[in-house]
């Protein structure tokens, strides 16, 4: 038996194999420059399910602490916002006991002041972050309050003014308000004045917000609350205070009624800040849960990520090696099909 042996033949198998180790090659250097097996499914066979595994579960967990650093930064606006409240209210309680002992004391400033109050807390209750009002319960796409003083005036105001004229027969600011006794401005705020701030009426007259929260689920097992809504009882006994020094016509009323009004804001005001300090101690544990879930997703992470490495990782040294002796055979293979392709009878007759 004869066999027969060409010079292309012997080109082709070693084009051939020069293309297989081309292949081996890129792979092998693929693998020295990310680290991880170049084929995971060639690489892992059945572990590759496993490996998947991991995968969704730490895209999980990091689409869970991507939410979470929004829901931080939320909250953290949520604390701001009602420590600039408080700060406002016990500024404005010290001006009205200030305003009780002092001889002649001015009401038309005060009246400034509980104005100027009120606008900062609408204000201050509107604040949104990313375009999500933080105060707006789930109803998170509309501002909670409206502008007390706006022309026309707001729902709000337009309460006010019929509960006044209601209980009295003459507008806030009239010179008939001079004639109200201090016995009929205390029945009228602590009835139907206080009935204006309930939850019904101010959900009605005042706030666009829900009393239900938003609530985000912040690790695989855990869902939170974590906002405030602007119905809370604190901030409607604050407006509450506000409300009566600023629109009630304080400056054309007796002497004992102006006192009587400025003790009851004094009141109620106290009462909201103690409340409010409460509010704000439950924000912070909201915001503690979030940072103990983040903490934990991490650690949660990092142990995935040793996981998942410990199937895709290669060995650098290993890698490196065969990346080496590769380059050698294929260095060798292009000297040997050039040598073969000089090869002709020619030279040999």
């Amino acid at each position: 038996m004869v066999s027969i042996t060409s010079t292309q033949t012997l080109t082709n198998a070693l084009r051939r194999s020069v293309l297989d180790v081309q292949t081996q090659l890129s792979k092998a250097q693929a693998e020295v420059s990310t680290g991880r097996i170049a084929d995971l499914g060639l690489g892992l066979g059945a572990a590759i399910q496993r490996d998947y595994a991991y995968g969704f579960r730490s895209d999980d967990l990091a689409a869970l602490t991507a939410s979470n650093n929004v829901v931080s930064t939320r909250l953290s606006a949520t604390d701001t916002a009602l420590s600039s409240i408080a700060s406002a209210a016990q500024n404005f309680l010290e001006t009205l006991i200030s305003a009780q002992s002092a001889a002649g004391s001015d009401p038309g400033a005060i009246r400034g002041y509980a104005e100027t109050g009120l606008k900062s807390l609408i204000s201050t209750l509107d604040t949104s972050v990313d375009g999500v009002q933080i105060f707006g319960g789930v109803n998170t796409d509309v501002a909670p309050l409206s502008d007390y003083f706006t022309d026309p005036p707001s729902t709000a105001k337009q309460a006010v003014d019929q509960a006044f004229f209601g209980a009295f027969g003459v507008a806030q600011g009239d010179a008939g308000a001079a004639s109200i006794t201090d016995q009929q401005i205390q029945t009228f705020l602590s009835g139907s004045f206080a009935d204006l701030f309930s939850s019904t009426s101010w959900s009605s007259d005042w706030s666009s917000a829900t009393d239900e929260t938003t609530k985000n689920r912040i690790s695989l097992s855990q869902t939170s609350e974590t906002s405030v809504s602007a119905n809370e009882a604190a901030l409607r006994k604050i407006a509450q205070a506000y409300t009566m020094v600023a629109d009630l016509g304080v400056e054309t009323m007796s002497s004992s009624a102006y006192r009587q009004i400025l003790e009851t804001a004094s009141v109620a005001m106290s009462d909201a800040i103690s409340e409010l300090t409460t509010l704000r101690a439950k924000v912070g544990v909201m915001q503690k849960g979030v940072s103990d879930a983040n903490e934990s997703l991490a650690a949660q992470r990092d142990m995935i990520a040793t996981q998942i490495g410990s199937l895709e990782n290669v060995d650098p040294f290993e890698a490196s090696t065969r990346v080496n002796n590769l380059t050698t055979q294929l260095e060798t293979s292009y000297t040997l099909t050039g040598k073969i392709q000089q090869l002709t009878l020619s030279k040999y007759i």
